[in-house]
């Protein structure tokens, strides 16, 4: 038979339940998008990436590499790259890279040390660069920790934020705090990074054996400047006192809110905005409206039957609507991970002006069958009302997929960024830095299904 006619009527049986044991792919294609792009060709890029939009077509794309250790970046201008990859770092090991625009300036920051593991023992430094300039400088050194870093600027200047550890005893507790620091657009130096958020703040703890930490903080800022967003995963676990004791260990995602007025900021009191019910949720996002208030996107966990979010048995993104009682899961049926590979689902947020998107990674499907992970989108037109159709965004089946970035334009363009891993005796190792852009504004297309020969 011929395999178009076969693929038209696979779909129609599918469409009227009669075929049993196919189950129908999660994600349309992403129609009208550019294919993707590799950015690195290095085939060492390690995990999280990001990007940055800026104005007159203006993208930048940063990630740092592990073979051959430092931090790399890439520009474009009307969609056409530059040839040259601009290294930023090299000689140190280097990881969560953060880039954003001050009008056509390009500013960059990540944390580096001789190397990433163990987190608790080699000391860390927060770097920064203006691209373009010959040095970068350190932000602060030593702290410790997994040190993620997120970066924003707005007319009030460059605001940042990281989580760290001051000592090596209370890193290796997981005992990191939240840190922020400030520096003016006028100025080339940064003020002396503060905690504004201590380690078991939101959360009391049970000393000796309790330990809380800030995981993952992520940063927005309102048009003007003044209003600050930032939201994190608070972990705590408790020492079990006696061997027959049950103890709690969660994750949450808390919120706080700052205000810029006279060269300062004030922050409100910090609160949880996940759902008492949800006991392991991690990776958050953040973006601010144009009316100044913040959406929230988060990956809840849900434990296997062992108990283990390693290896967790599904995984949800959530996204909570300003004024909203409870978040919703936008990600649709369950999102699973690779358990050679295991990783959290990172849910990136994207928001300009009404528009929104929201990108992951993860399959669809039964756990057993275990295919690499695609990088997933999800977008709104009414700032996040109502939501458009999945789409995939990677399109890669034969390489993993994972760590995806994004951002909008003011052209109605969505540019998303993501890292690929490629197979090597049955385990995933680095491959390269893969870029696509498309409308945001996903529309749904009939076509007739066409079964690929392998």
């Amino acid at each position: 038979m011929n395999k178009r006619l076969y693929g038209v009527l696979i779909a129609v049986l599918l469409a009227v339940g009669l075929v049993v044991g196919i189950q129908a792919a999660v994600g349309e294609p992403w129609i009208g998008a550019q294919p993707p792009l590799n950015l690195s060709h290095s085939q060492d890029v390690e995990d999280e990436a990001n990007l940055a939009v800026g104005t007159g077509g203006r993208v930048a794309a940063i990630w740092t590499s592990k073979a051959k250790p430092g931090v790399f970046l890439r520009q474009a201008q009307d969609g056409v790259w530059e040839t040259g990859v601009i290294t930023l770092a090299s000689g140190q090991a280097a990881w969560y890279p953060a880039v954003a625009y001050s009008g056509t300036q390009v500013i960059a920051a990540w944390a580096q040390g001789a190397a990433r593991y163990p987190r608790h023992q080699v000391p860390r430094a927060v770097m920064q660069r203006d691209v373009g300039l010959p040095q970068a400088q350190t932000i602060i050194t030593p702290v410790y920790g997994n040190i993620e870093i997120s970066l924003v600027i707005a007319p009030t200047g460059m605001h940042m934020l990281f989580a760290a550890a001051a000592m090596t005893q209370t890193a290796q507790r997981f005992e990191w705090d939240l840190y922020y620091t400030h520096r003016c657009l006028t100025e080339t130096t940064w003020a002396a990074p503060t905690i504004i958020i201590t380690h078991a703040q939101v959360i009391p703890v049970r000393t000796p054996n309790t330990t809380a930490g800030v995981w993952e903080p992520q940063l927005a800022v309102n048009h003007e400047g003044t209003q600050l967003s930032v939201v994190w995963s608070q972990e705590h676990t408790e020492t079990p006192s006696l061997p027959t004791e049950t103890v709690p260990f969660t994750h949450t995602i808390w919120y706080v809110s700052g205000t810029w007025q006279a060269g300062s900021v004030t922050w409100a009191a910090p609160r949880q905005v996940s759902p008492p019910t949800q006991h392991h949720a991690v990776r958050p996002d953040v973006a601010v409206d144009t009316a100044g208030k913040a959406h929230i996107v988060w990956t809840e966990l849900i434990p296997n039957a062992e108990g283990s979010i390693v290896y967790a048995a599904e995984q949800h993104i959530n996204y909570l609507q300003p004024g909203a009682p409870a978040p919703v899961r936008i990600s649709g049926e369950a999102v699973r991970v690779n358990n050679n590979k295991p990783t959290w689902a990172t849910a990136a947020l994207a928001l300009s002006g009404s528009r929104m998107c929201v990108a992951w990674h993860g399959f669809y499907g039964p756990a057993e069958i275990q295919p690499p992970a695609e990088i997933y989108m999800r977008c709104s037109k009414d700032t996040g009302k109502s939501w458009q159709s999945i789409i995939n965004v990677s399109a890669s089946t034969a390489k993993l997929s994972i760590f995806p970035a994004a951002a909008l334009d003011g052209e109605g363009h969505t540019h998303v960024v993501w890292t690929e891993f490629r197979l090597v005796d049955n385990w995933w190792v680095p491959d390269d830095l893969y870029y696509r852009v498309g409308t945001s504004e996903i529309k749904q297309v009939f076509l007739p299904v066409v079964l690929r020969q392998s």
